[in-house]
């Protein structure tokens, strides 16, 4: 556990650092290269929020098309609801999908009507292109539109930003949005829309890996509290949307629009396309009947429910080291020795055998590991962090936030927000060395003024807005 000082000053800051972090967050961005069109989305929000795909096929002069939305429990559909879309696409590639803000003034007509209710599920019905959408937008005054941008683009390559208060029209190829106003050119700190910008402009074709690179590099990942929900590569040009859960881009499932219309309405939970964690097995297995049933079951569904469940992800690790966290080493390295069997070339599983033989002053099997993964890797930022400290001394080289402009180091060693450390850019890395008491460690980075917990080491405390991440010093 913290030490009490460091505990009451995680109490302290705790508000200062929750409130900068928005509720919800959404990086949206086109990707033109003159023949192929895509689009890239990341939806952020709370962890727990969950989600579902709707698909209407076209009806009485309506175009057939989809929409994705937060679950509500109403009449609409079999006992499920939502009360506004977040997204959608139909059959001639339309896409929009909204982003958050602050508050933008409204500008009326009086010779226009107030449009009191939604706008994207009636485009989605009734246009085929921009074009056609901002003629129909153009008859009402957008009084809904205060505190969201609307984003629409077509499988021409042409797209708009549509608020009640302005309208953004193409003026680049490729675009990125995120969180702020962009009208009259207005551009902010913001490492989401950076980074996605500095590689739709340094890319010259675009493939679906080209896409998800970018959703990966401009995800908001575990432990913040906020994270990348759900995240969709969509191909205007098919109606095709490649659809991740939790920044897991090695598990896909596609979705081809014209081939789920011809299934009639419904309406599927986001979750329920991707293989089920095993996770909660497990740890019903361990809390029963111990480590060895634990991981005699993970061995035996490995083996016969590679398909149900999700073995490509980090779920089993980060159970192993929330059990190094609550003092079950023995344990921890034991699953993480299974995990080997069957993945021996993933160096970030042997990062955390040396994480967890230190932690039992395994010293010497600890620098094993640690040699091991800075041999293949010698920027290996966990291994370094864990592994390479000298004399109290820990080397902070941070592949992330690579569209950041500027990137702070604050903890309990720096009395929080009274000494943060500044972080230098070097080589594509954010670094910065520095002498940490013995003993467990709390710390988060403020990323162009945001605080974010450290995605790369999957060691925290605390749970909601109240994450920090955790770093032991040997």
């Amino acid at each position: 556990m913290p030490k009490l000082k460091n505990l009451l000053g995680v109490v302290l800051v705790a508000f200062a650092l929750a409130s900068s972090i928005a509720a919800s967050a959404c990086t949206v961005f086109m990707a033109n290269d003159g023949k192929s069109v895509w689009i890239g989305n990341n939806e952020d929000e709370l962890q727990t929020t969950n989600y579902r795909m709707w698909f209407y096929p076209a009806k009485r002069g309506n175009y057939g098309y989809a929409i994705w939305t937060d679950l509500n429990f109403g009449k609409l559909l079999q006992g499920l609801s939502y009360l506004n879309p977040q997204g959608g696409l139909n059959e001639f590639g339309l896409f929009m999908d909204y982003t958050a803000t602050d508050g933008i003034s409204i500008v009326t007509d009086a010779q226009k009507q107030d449009r009191k209710k939604e706008v994207a599920t009636d485009i989605l019905k009734k246009c085929k292109t921009v074009e056609e959408a901002l003629a129909y937008l153009s008859k009402y005054n957008l009084i809904k539109l205060k505190y969201a941008q609307l984003f629409i683009g077509d499988a021409t390559g042409n797209y708009a930003i549509v608020t009640g208060g302005y309208i953004v029209r193409k003026t680049v190829a490729s675009f990125a949005l995120t969180n702020y106003c962009v009208n009259d050119g207005r551009k902010e700190a913001c490492h989401r829309r950076d980074v996605a910008t500095h590689y739709l402009n340094s890319t010259t074709t675009f493939q679906l890996n080209d896409i998800t690179s970018i959703l990966e590099k401009s995800a908001v990942k575990l432990p913040n509290n906020s994270i990348t929900n759900y995240s969709m590569a969509v191909d205007l040009k098919t109606s095709t949307i490649y659809l991740y859960h939790k920044s897991d881009f090695k598990t896909v499932s596609v979705l081809v629009l014209s081939e789920e219309l011809k299934k009639g309405k419904h309406h599927k939970g986001i979750e329920d396309y991707f293989p089920e964690s095993i996770t909660p097995i497990l740890e019903t297995a361990y809390k029963n009947n111990g480590i060895s049933a634990a991981i005699e079951q993970y061995k035996t569904l490995r083996k016969t429910s590679d398909k149900k469940y999700n073995f490509k992800n980090n779920d089993v690790l980060n159970l192993a080291i929330s059990w190094i966290e609550k003092g079950q080493t023995n344990d921890a390295i034991k699953l993480l020795e299974c995990l080997i069997e069957f993945d021996p070339i993933n160096t970030t599983i042997y990062t955390w055998l040396g994480v967890a033989n230190r932690k039992n002053n395994n010293v010497e099997e600890s620098n094993n590991y640690f040699t091991k993964v800075l041999t293949e890797n010698p920027n290996d930022y966990v291994a370094t962090l864990f592994g390479k400290q000298e004399n109290q001394k820990v080397t902070f080289k941070l592949p992330d936030f690579e569209g950041a402009e500027k990137v702070y180091l604050i903890g309990d060693f720096t009395e929080w927000l009274k000494h943060p450390i500044k972080m230098k850019k070097e080589n594509g890395y954010w670094t910065c060395e520095v002498t940490l008491p013995k003993g467990e460690n709390t710390y988060k980075f403020i990323v162009n003024d945001q605080y974010m917990a450290d995605s790369k080491n999957y060691m925290h405390i605390g749970s909601g807005p109240r994450i920090f991440s955790k770093l032991y010093v040997w």
